[in-house]
């Protein structure tokens, strides 16, 4: 199941063995596409941290200090009469800040949401389209802030008939957070329709009013940005439409496709035809393809192989190239099936005769 999170400056989408990226960069688009690793995490974490406001930064450190600072002095003996604010405080933040997201985050936050809301196909030339989609997502971690902000209030009410009331919400923040995972897992059970209800229900109040704002054209840009490049390496299928024509009405076609990247440092480009090898290899039930000295030929129904060719086309891109040059011959015969074998057979059949 693909992730996304999204921060003040882009979105990242996460999936099984790969996190894709798109973010602004002083008004451009930038992508990029890593195996889901420490270093990649690493990565993450910088973009995040720097991206975000000021007043944001200014905030979390005078929060921090007011939490770690006294305890810390404690240690070298220095006594305030307060001990700053408790450690479970430290949880109101991770999931308080849902509350106060930066304007620019909201937007890149809605736009995470239409682009998982849109149950078509994720292109920049449906973006309208996907502009127009639902704002909330049923699967976002504000489920996680309903639940574990509920869950506190409703154990500190129970503890409190049993325990002072600093106690009673010292034990049900700590407990709250080794609840709320369980619970939101419990999400997917039938038996508990009405607990269901009533986080969604309260999850999306606050999606719609709270952690999103309807997203401009640029927020939307960067969404399918960033899912393509992740859809490209890990479900590059599902990014084109599925031919519809019936068996009984195949028409194939060949195609003579030779892709050449540019600007790349060194004249060698077969580490490019094999990542396009790997890639044909996912539509081996729809084409037939042969590697030649020159170039690639592929055999298949016309509608799938200007898909194939749009996803093949997108390989150099994906591993950082910045220009391609794609030439492309179609061979389309209409009086008669035309497939790769009957071709060179029809050839060889006349230099027997000879």
């Amino acid at each position: 199941m693909i992730k996304g999170v999204s921060y003040e400056n882009g979105i990242f989408f996460i999936g099984k063995r790969h996190i894709s990226c798109a973010y602004n960069d002083n008004g451009i688009i930038r992508d990029w596409i890593k195996p889901l690793n420490h270093h990649s995490m690493v990565q993450v974490a910088k973009q995040v941290t720097f991206s975000m406001p000021l007043w944001f930064k200014v905030l979390t450190i005078i929060y921090f200090t007011l939490i770690f600072f006294p305890k810390l002095l404690s240690i070298f003996g220095v006594y305030f009469l307060w001990n700053g604010l408790p450690f479970y405080f430290f949880f109101y933040y991770m999931f308080g800040t849902h509350f106060i997201f930066p304007k620019s985050l909201r937007k890149y936050h809605g736009a995470e949401h239409k682009v998982f809301s849109y149950r078509g196909l994720k292109t920049m030339a449906n973006k309208q389209e996907i502009k127009e989609a639902e704002i909330t997502n049923r699967y976002c971690s504000t489920n996680l802030v309903v639940i574990y902000f509920g869950m506190v209030i409703l154990c500190t009410i129970i503890l409190s008939f049993s325990s002072p009331l600093a106690k009673a919400v010292q034990w049900a923040s700590y407990g709250s957070l080794l609840l709320t995972p369980t619970i939101n897992y419990m999400l997917n059970w039938k038996g508990i329709k009405l607990l269901k209800f009533i986080v969604l229900k309260l999850s999306y109040f606050l999606q719609k009013n709270v952690t999103t704002t309807d997203p401009e054209e640029f927020h939307i840009n960067t969404a399918i940005r960033s899912y393509r490049r992740l859809a490209l390496r890990e479900f590059p299928n599902q990014l084109f439409e599925k031919s519809r024509h019936k068996k009984e009405e195949k028409k194939l076609a060949i195609v003579d496709i030779t892709i050449i990247p540019i600007g790349t440092n060194e004249p060698s480009v077969s580490q490019y035809v094999a990542e396009i090898h790997q890639l044909l290899e996912t539509y081996k039930d729809k084409v037939k393809y042969q590697l030649t000295p020159m170039s690639t030929i592929i055999e298949g129904e016309l509608p799938v192989l200007f898909e194939v060719i749009q996803a093949l086309h997108e390989v150099p891109f994906s591993k950082g190239v910045q220009r391609v040059a794609t030439n492309i011959r179609i061979d389309d015969r209409r009086d008669k099936q035309l497939i790769m074998s009957e071709k060179i057979r029809s050839v060889e059949g006349k230099l027997n005769k000879s």
